[in-house]
């Protein structure tokens, strides 16, 4: 047996004018061939897939097509995404006959000219192996899902949990799925349901927050003998693309007419929370560092998302930077970091323990921030590195190219040449820098964040700040959508919404 794998993950933010280039994949690792194994075999949604499919099919040749990573970031260039497909068909051609593909996706990636890229990838891969050969792959639960990506694939496997700790898992749920095709001979029947809705991503938490009881329910619908499947997508919200809203995936053995029943009721109970989960206590800058300084305990953690590096904004955002600076005192100091390389140089021309001089910030996203004088000390230079494990992913290898720590009076920034896990601690420790010591800390990130440093946070709030993945909705300018949307428009019922339908099955 042969079975072929690939990556291509890459959540876009459409908000960020940006592009996404070829050498931002090349830093977090192209791979082909038999490179995806060796170097990323036990990582993410690769990694869970590999160890699931060793146990029902131990003496499977596996295959590999390319992998291809970057971080959240804006629209992939027209260029990259023409050698990304151009790569995949070459590889495709050179495996030759397998009796199976998976691959790792992330469901709200958008190219210059595609606002599909996951669908148009999925697409083109069918049209190489042909309609016999069963494909599977994973998922964001912040998917925007199509009709493209359905009639695609065999199997989809969506992420269950949010803050995202369950890359590995789902990987397994995919293989789950294989097996059942390849050894079963089961003929897979997938419905779906659009929702004409989005939420805010700082409400998205699947285990304690408003949707972990929607989640439990579609966890429940997949030990039953008939599913081989179940996603709730609550989208990326910063994705403007005509397909934006909340979408409800099944993927069963039968055409049983109950599952349409059981989906339609989930959906009354997502509809239900659209309000709830859209209504969220933020601060603006100068409150929350207030409400932060008054705290009394520390770490007091500050989850900036509308500047969110996991959300795909530059992380280049300078509002919260410039409110620590109009403090005379602040109790254990504040932490922060940006995506600069501009002061990153200028830090390395300075030298450890030279003095530095420099604008940061506000390079990428001038619309949101501006640029903020910040005279210190260069504290030290390094390369910034480590091992991601936790929210997102899990044994991923992470490079922000070089980095330098600036400090001014109580005030510390890490500054990084190139974008990545904004809402782990693991990049300020890094740079020798322990978080639990300071007495506010950002965390570039709506949510995930929690996961990461509930473990030792004395409190956490959430900043309203401008940004490429701000939730405030009238900052945004949507133009793709299609309308009535919630939250954009008001809606008594999702039946008012004429583009929005009922359940639906997917034909390949």
């Amino acid at each position: 047996m042969r079975i072929a794998i690939g990556q291509l993950w890459q959540e876009t933010n459409t908000f960020n004018r940006n592009p996404t280039r070829w050498a931002d994949f090349e830093n977090w690792g192209v791979a082909t061939g038999r490179d995806i194994a060796a170097k990323y075999g036990e990582t993410g949604e690769i990694g869970g897939f590999l160890k699931e499919t060793r146990t029902w099919a131990p003496d499977a040749e596996i295959v590999g097509l390319a992998r291809f990573v970057c971080w959240p970031w804006g629209a992939v260039e027209a260029g990259t995404w023409q050698r990304i497909q151009t790569l995949f068909i070459e590889q495709l051609k050179a495996a030759g006959k397998v009796d199976a593909v998976f691959l790792a996706l992330p469901g709200a990636m958008a190219a210059e000219g595609d606002d599909d890229v996951t669908g148009a990838l999925l697409e083109l891969v069918r049209r190489e192996v042909g309609p016999d050969v069963p494909i599977v792959g994973s998922l964001d639960l912040h998917g925007v899902i199509t009709k493209r990506m359905l009639r695609s694939a065999d199997v989809l496997a969506g992420y269950h949990a949010c803050p995202h700790l369950d890359s590995a898992e789902t990987g397994g749920r995919a293989s789950k799925g294989l097996r059942r095709i390849l050894q079963d001979g089961v003929k897979p029947v997938t419905r779906w349901r659009k929702l004409p809705m989005f939420t805010a991503a700082e409400s998205h938490n699947t285990f304690t927050g408003l949707p972990a009881p929607l989640y439990r329910t579609l966890e429940a619908w997949e030990r039953e003998p008939d599913v081989l499947s179940a996603g709730l997508y609550m989208a990326m919200p910063w994705y403007d693309a005509a397909d934006l809203g909340w979408t409800i995936t099944l993927t069963t053995t039968s055409a049983d007419a109950k599952w349409d029943r059981k989906i339609d009721e989930l959906a009354e109970e997502c509809w239900k929370l659209r309000e709830p989960m859209d209504t969220l206590e933020r601060f603006a800058p100068a409150d929350v560092v207030e409400k932060a300084l008054s705290h009394g305990g520390h770490p007091v953690v500050i989850g900036d998302g509308a500047d969110a590096t996991n959300s795909g904004s530059p992380g280049d955002g300078t509002t919260l930077l410039a409110e620590f600076l109009k403090r005379d005192r602040i109790p254990h100091g504040a932490l922060t970091f940006l995506v600069d390389p501009e002061s990153v140089a200028a830090a390395a021309a300075a030298g450890e323990g030279g003095a530095f001089d420099a604008p940061l910030g506000g390079r990428y996203a001038p619309e949101y921030s501006q640029p903020v004088r910040f005279r210190g000390k260069v504290e030290k230079l390094l390369d910034v590195k480590f091992i991601l494990d936790g929210h997102i992913s899990r044994n991923l290898p992470v490079h922000m190219g070089r980095g330098a720590v600036v400090r001014s009076g109580d005030v510390t920034v890490l500054l990084v040449e190139k974008n990545g896990p904004g809402s782990t601690p693991k990049l300020y420790e890094a740079a020798g820098l322990d978080p639990r010591q300071f007495g506010i800390v950002v965390a570039k990130s709506p949510a995930g964040f929690r996961a990461d440093y509930q473990s030792f946070a004395a409190g956490m709030l959430l900043a309203d700040c401008p940004g490429c993945a701000s939730p405030n909705w009238p900052r945004m300018r949507f133009d793709k959508v299609q309308r009535p949307l919630f939250p954009l428009d008001r809606l008594a019922r999702p039946e008012e919404a004429a583009w929005s339908r009922r359940v639906e099955r997917v034909e390949r």
